[in-house]
């Protein structure tokens, strides 16, 4: 408040005239006064507020905007009061964007980049579908920006719709969408022969193949280590993946439980006691603290009440 009553005082009285173009060109997302006209006056003050004034938004690539004379006078001085702004030339001015065409490769290009790095780590490729058009957006003073937000470990396999975001003089500005064909491979073990409901599953029952993802709950196929000791609730065909849907796991520790704990460090391996700090079925991974040291530390599930540590 005290900014703009200086300023007011400051400009008080201060004669300012923009001459308005009958045509002008803008360019970004928005028009200010120094985009389109010339400002003159004493006050060199008075004439910085005034050229740096905003007169609303710019017109999408295709379209125009037309600024009456006598409502950008108006409009300056409701928004500088103190300045005596009157604006001269042309009675309307017609307003075209400035363009630039944001090409179909590039944007395919920078898709691609995105989808490898979301899916660095796996065994997966990503293969582009159909026509990537040219996008027309309004030019600002640095080039078009391309950014496609995905995470890491959020890519499934499948066709899948990649949001592509264009930003123009740091907003977005248009969002487009492209297809990409995801695919990802995985060793996994399969079953060397089918099972019957009520099958007790152990290692001799499956071998271990780079096997193709359908989809996400292809990528919750169980390990072998998460399978020892599962009983099947459906028969399943040889060839087939084991998921938890599959199967029913008994909880191998609970919270709580005094366990058995191996600690794995390259050839040398130690054991030790530990109390369980929650439940966990074959496979999956707890808490535990080892009562020799107090140390906590992560460890997956081996077996009954027993658990193992692998330190690097």
């Amino acid at each position: 408040m005290m900014l703009c009553a200086t300023l007011m005082l400051m400009c008080a009285g201060a004669d300012v005239t923009v001459e308005l173009p009958a045509k002008a060109t803008a360019t970004g997302l928005e028009i200010s006064v120094m985009d389109i006209a010339a400002v003159e006056g004493a006050d060199e003050g008075a004439v910085a507020l005034v050229r740096a004034a905003s007169l609303g938004y710019a017109p999408a690539p295709g379209f125009h905007r037309t600024l009456r004379a006598d409502l950008v006078e108006a409009s300056l001085r409701q928004s500088l009061p103190g300045i005596d702004v009157t604006v001269t030339g042309a009675p309307r001015c017609r307003i075209t964007p400035a363009t630039e065409v944001v090409a179909g490769d590039r944007i395919r290009a920078e898709a691609s980049k995105a989808l490898r790095a979301a899916l660095v780590g796996l065994d997966a490729q990503a293969r582009p579908e159909g026509v990537f058009p040219n996008v027309e957006v309004p030019k600002a003073d640095a080039p078009a920006e391309i950014r496609v937000p995905l995470q890491r470990g959020r890519v499934f396999p499948g066709l899948r719709t990649i949001p592509i975001e264009i930003w123009v003089g740091g907003k977005l500005y248009r969002t487009v969408h492209s297809t990409f064909r995801v695919s990802i491979w995985m060793r996994q073990a399969v079953l060397k022969r089918a099972v019957n409901v009520g099958e007790a599953l152990h290692a001799g029952l499956f071998e271990v193949r780079r096997m193709p993802v359908g989809d996400a709950g292809g990528l919750q196929a169980l390990s072998m280590y998460e399978l020892g000791g599962a009983v099947t609730l459906k028969p399943l065909p040889a060839g087939a993946v084991v998921t938890e849907r599959d199967v029913h796991r008994e909880v191998g520790v609970r919270r709580g439980d005094v366990v058995a704990v191996r600690i794995v460090r390259g050839s040398i391996t130690v054991s030790d006691v530990g109390v369980a700090g929650g439940d966990g079925r074959m496979g999956e991974r707890v808490n535990v603290v080892l009562k020799s040291t107090g140390r906590e530390l992560q460890a997956v599930v081996r077996g009954t009440k027993t658990l193992e540590v692998k330190i690097r």
